[in-house]
Protein backbone atom coordinates (compact mmCIF):
# COMPACT_ATOMS: atom_id res chain seq x y z
CA UNK A 1 0.00 0.00 0.00
CA UNK A 2 2.92 2.38 0.67
CA UNK A 3 3.79 1.61 -2.81
CA UNK A 4 0.95 2.02 -4.38
CA UNK A 5 0.95 5.91 -4.92
CA UNK A 6 4.28 5.75 -6.54
CA UNK A 7 2.78 2.81 -8.80
CA UNK A 8 0.07 4.79 -10.13
CA UNK A 9 2.23 8.13 -10.74
CA UNK A 10 4.50 5.74 -12.54
CA UNK A 11 1.75 4.00 -14.44
CA UNK A 12 0.44 7.28 -15.33
CA UNK A 13 3.87 8.42 -16.52
CA UNK A 14 4.55 5.64 -19.07
CA UNK A 15 0.84 5.87 -20.45
CA UNK A 16 1.62 9.40 -21.12
CA UNK A 17 4.77 8.58 -22.88
CA UNK A 18 3.69 5.68 -24.93
CA UNK A 19 0.72 7.35 -25.83
CA UNK A 20 2.98 10.63 -27.41
CA UNK A 21 4.82 7.71 -29.15
CA UNK A 22 1.99 6.24 -30.80
CA UNK A 23 1.09 9.62 -31.89
CA UNK A 24 4.46 10.65 -33.38
CA UNK A 25 4.17 7.36 -35.72
CA UNK A 26 0.39 7.64 -36.26
CA UNK A 27 1.51 11.51 -37.70
CA UNK A 28 4.93 9.82 -39.43
CA UNK A 29 2.35 7.06 -41.43
CA UNK A 30 0.59 10.07 -42.44
CA UNK A 31 3.38 12.05 -43.57
CA UNK A 32 5.02 8.92 -45.37
CA UNK A 33 1.27 8.38 -47.42
CA UNK A 34 1.43 11.91 -48.85
CA UNK A 35 4.50 11.81 -49.50
CA UNK A 36 3.94 8.56 -51.51
CA UNK A 37 1.10 9.95 -53.08
CA UNK A 38 2.78 13.06 -54.19
CA UNK A 39 5.87 10.78 -56.13
CA UNK A 40 3.17 8.16 -56.89
CA UNK A 41 1.26 10.33 -58.96
CA UNK A 42 3.87 13.34 -59.71
CA UNK A 43 2.07 15.91 -57.83
CA UNK A 44 4.48 18.57 -59.03
CA UNK A 45 5.65 20.66 -62.06
CA UNK A 46 9.22 22.45 -62.62
CA UNK A 47 9.66 26.00 -63.16
CA UNK A 48 12.77 27.80 -64.35
CA UNK A 49 14.80 30.82 -62.87
CA UNK A 50 17.11 32.44 -64.93
CA UNK A 51 20.34 33.42 -64.11
CA UNK A 52 21.08 36.63 -66.09
CA UNK A 53 24.70 38.03 -66.79
CA UNK A 54 24.68 41.46 -65.22
CA UNK A 55 27.19 43.06 -68.06
CA UNK A 56 25.39 42.06 -70.90
CA UNK A 57 21.39 41.15 -69.49
CA UNK A 58 21.80 37.78 -70.88
CA UNK A 59 19.74 34.95 -69.84
CA UNK A 60 23.09 32.85 -69.84
CA UNK A 61 21.40 29.68 -67.05
CA UNK A 62 18.89 28.68 -65.77
CA UNK A 63 18.02 26.77 -62.45
CA UNK A 64 15.35 24.45 -61.81
CA UNK A 65 12.51 24.86 -58.90
CA UNK A 66 10.02 22.09 -58.23
CA UNK A 67 6.72 23.27 -57.42
CA UNK A 68 3.91 21.05 -55.64
CA UNK A 69 0.31 21.35 -57.55
CA UNK A 70 -1.14 21.67 -53.67
CA UNK A 71 0.50 24.28 -53.44
CA UNK A 72 2.78 23.13 -49.90
CA UNK A 73 6.16 24.76 -49.51
CA UNK A 74 8.59 23.13 -51.03
CA UNK A 75 11.18 23.23 -48.65
CA UNK A 76 9.00 21.58 -46.06
CA UNK A 77 7.52 18.86 -48.11
CA UNK A 78 11.25 17.86 -49.30
CA UNK A 79 12.14 18.18 -45.92
CA UNK A 80 9.21 15.76 -44.65
CA UNK A 81 9.90 13.57 -47.31
CA UNK A 82 13.59 12.92 -46.07
CA UNK A 83 12.08 12.43 -42.62
CA UNK A 84 10.21 9.01 -43.40
CA UNK A 85 13.00 8.14 -45.76
CA UNK A 86 11.53 8.72 -48.94
CA UNK A 87 13.79 11.97 -49.71
CA UNK A 88 16.47 10.09 -52.60
CA UNK A 89 13.14 9.35 -54.59
CA UNK A 90 11.40 12.51 -54.12
CA UNK A 91 14.30 14.21 -55.69
CA UNK A 92 14.92 12.07 -58.07
CA UNK A 93 11.20 12.33 -59.15
CA UNK A 94 11.30 15.97 -59.11
CA UNK A 95 15.34 16.09 -61.00
CA UNK A 96 13.70 13.45 -63.92
CA UNK A 97 10.68 16.08 -64.44
CA UNK A 98 13.27 19.17 -64.27
CA UNK A 99 15.24 17.50 -66.90
CA UNK A 100 12.59 16.87 -69.28
CA UNK A 101 11.10 19.90 -69.15
CA UNK A 102 14.58 21.32 -69.26
CA UNK A 103 14.69 20.38 -72.85
CA UNK A 104 12.21 23.40 -73.85
CA UNK A 105 14.79 26.20 -72.65
CA UNK A 106 17.83 27.30 -74.93
CA UNK A 107 20.77 24.67 -75.44
CA UNK A 108 23.01 26.97 -74.71
CA UNK A 109 21.84 27.87 -70.99
CA UNK A 110 23.34 25.76 -68.33
CA UNK A 111 20.72 24.21 -66.08
CA UNK A 112 20.98 24.74 -62.14
CA UNK A 113 19.38 21.60 -60.55
CA UNK A 114 19.48 21.13 -56.58
CA UNK A 115 20.74 18.39 -55.36
CA UNK A 116 21.13 16.84 -51.08
CA UNK A 117 24.38 15.38 -50.38
CA UNK A 118 23.11 12.11 -49.65
CA UNK A 119 21.71 11.91 -53.16
CA UNK A 120 25.23 12.91 -54.75
CA UNK A 121 27.34 10.32 -52.05
CA UNK A 122 24.58 7.41 -52.91
CA UNK A 123 26.15 8.03 -56.71
CA UNK A 124 23.21 6.48 -58.67
CA UNK A 125 20.81 6.32 -59.82
CA UNK A 126 21.97 10.16 -60.47
CA UNK A 127 25.33 9.79 -62.72
CA UNK A 128 22.88 7.73 -64.63
CA UNK A 129 20.59 10.68 -64.71
CA UNK A 130 23.23 13.04 -65.30
CA UNK A 131 24.65 11.40 -68.30
CA UNK A 132 20.86 11.46 -70.38
CA UNK A 133 21.49 15.15 -70.50
CA UNK A 134 23.73 16.65 -73.19
CA UNK A 135 23.04 20.17 -71.26
CA UNK A 136 25.84 21.67 -69.35
CA UNK A 137 24.72 20.68 -65.67
CA UNK A 138 25.96 22.57 -62.36
CA UNK A 139 24.66 20.74 -59.03
CA UNK A 140 23.31 23.07 -56.04
CA UNK A 141 23.94 21.79 -52.66
CA UNK A 142 22.55 24.42 -50.30
CA UNK A 143 24.28 25.64 -47.01
CA UNK A 144 22.11 24.32 -44.63
CA UNK A 145 23.41 20.40 -45.48
CA UNK A 146 25.35 18.62 -43.27
CA UNK A 147 28.16 17.36 -44.75
CA UNK A 148 30.09 15.14 -42.25
CA UNK A 149 33.03 13.78 -44.29
CA UNK A 150 34.26 16.50 -46.87
CA UNK A 151 37.10 13.93 -48.40
CA UNK A 152 34.44 11.63 -49.23
CA UNK A 153 31.84 14.53 -50.82
CA UNK A 154 34.79 15.65 -53.17
CA UNK A 155 35.16 11.93 -53.99
CA UNK A 156 31.41 11.76 -55.16
CA UNK A 157 31.60 14.79 -57.02
CA UNK A 158 34.46 13.74 -58.74
CA UNK A 159 33.05 10.41 -59.59
CA UNK A 160 29.86 12.26 -61.17
CA UNK A 161 32.16 13.28 -64.47
CA UNK A 162 34.06 15.91 -65.13
CA UNK A 163 31.16 17.72 -67.12
CA UNK A 164 28.76 18.28 -63.79
CA UNK A 165 30.12 21.89 -61.95
CA UNK A 166 29.04 22.67 -58.78
CA UNK A 167 27.40 25.51 -56.60
CA UNK A 168 27.08 25.85 -53.00
CA UNK A 169 23.38 27.60 -52.73
CA UNK A 170 22.05 30.27 -49.63
CA UNK A 171 25.79 31.18 -49.02
CA UNK A 172 26.01 33.40 -45.85
CA UNK A 173 22.26 31.91 -44.69
CA UNK A 174 22.94 28.16 -43.65
CA UNK A 175 24.66 26.78 -40.18
CA UNK A 176 28.03 26.07 -42.45
CA UNK A 177 29.17 29.47 -42.77
CA UNK A 178 31.71 29.75 -45.37
CA UNK A 179 33.02 25.87 -44.98
CA UNK A 180 30.98 24.75 -47.69
CA UNK A 181 32.79 27.54 -50.14
CA UNK A 182 36.31 26.69 -49.02
CA UNK A 183 35.97 22.98 -48.94
CA UNK A 184 34.44 21.75 -52.04
CA UNK A 185 36.12 23.94 -54.46
CA UNK A 186 33.30 25.47 -56.10
CA UNK A 187 31.97 26.59 -59.78
CA UNK A 188 29.63 28.68 -58.32
CA UNK A 189 28.60 30.78 -54.80
CA UNK A 190 25.29 31.98 -54.53
CA UNK A 191 24.94 34.67 -52.37
CA UNK A 192 21.94 34.57 -50.30
CA UNK A 193 18.95 37.14 -50.22
CA UNK A 194 19.85 38.35 -47.23
CA UNK A 195 23.01 39.33 -48.29
CA UNK A 196 21.42 41.12 -51.57
CA UNK A 197 18.33 42.73 -50.10
CA UNK A 198 18.94 46.45 -48.95
CA UNK A 199 22.95 46.04 -50.10
CA UNK A 200 23.03 49.67 -51.09
CA UNK A 201 22.65 51.01 -47.96
CA UNK A 202 24.66 48.03 -45.41
CA UNK A 203 28.51 48.88 -45.60
CA UNK A 204 29.14 45.35 -43.91
CA UNK A 205 26.98 43.65 -46.86
CA UNK A 206 29.17 45.47 -49.22
CA UNK A 207 32.47 44.45 -48.24
CA UNK A 208 31.99 41.09 -47.58
CA UNK A 209 30.68 40.65 -50.96
CA UNK A 210 34.17 42.63 -51.79
CA UNK A 211 35.65 39.98 -50.28
CA UNK A 212 34.27 37.03 -51.79
CA UNK A 213 34.41 38.75 -55.29
CA UNK A 214 37.85 38.40 -54.42
CA UNK A 215 37.61 35.17 -53.57
CA UNK A 216 36.20 34.47 -56.48
CA UNK A 217 38.84 35.72 -59.11
CA UNK A 218 41.54 34.48 -56.76
CA UNK A 219 40.04 30.92 -56.88
CA UNK A 220 38.16 30.92 -60.29
CA UNK A 221 34.67 30.65 -59.58
CA UNK A 222 31.72 32.67 -59.90
CA UNK A 223 29.32 34.45 -57.84
CA UNK A 224 25.58 34.46 -58.27
CA UNK A 225 23.35 37.10 -56.28
CA UNK A 226 19.88 35.56 -55.49
CA UNK A 227 16.76 37.71 -55.75
CA UNK A 228 18.13 40.89 -57.11
CA UNK A 229 14.51 42.98 -56.72
CA UNK A 230 15.41 46.74 -57.05
CA UNK A 231 17.57 48.91 -59.16
CA UNK A 232 19.49 49.99 -56.46
CA UNK A 233 20.10 46.50 -55.59
CA UNK A 234 21.28 45.53 -59.47
CA UNK A 235 23.19 49.10 -59.91
CA UNK A 236 25.28 48.68 -56.02
CA UNK A 237 25.92 44.75 -57.09
CA UNK A 238 27.74 45.84 -60.65
CA UNK A 239 29.75 48.70 -58.89
CA UNK A 240 31.01 45.96 -56.85
CA UNK A 241 32.27 44.05 -59.46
Amino acid sequence: TEALPALVEFANLTGALVGRDLARRADMGRVHDHISGIIKHRAFLPVFQPIVELEGNAAVGYEALTRFTDGSNPESVFAEAAAVGLGLELETGALLAALAAAKALPESAWLNVNASPELIIAGEPLRTLLGRSRRHLVLEVTEHSVIADYPAFRAAMTALGPDVEFAVDDAGAGFASLRHILELRLAFVKLDRSLVAGLEADDARKAMIVGLCHFARTTGCRLIAEGIETDAELATLRALG
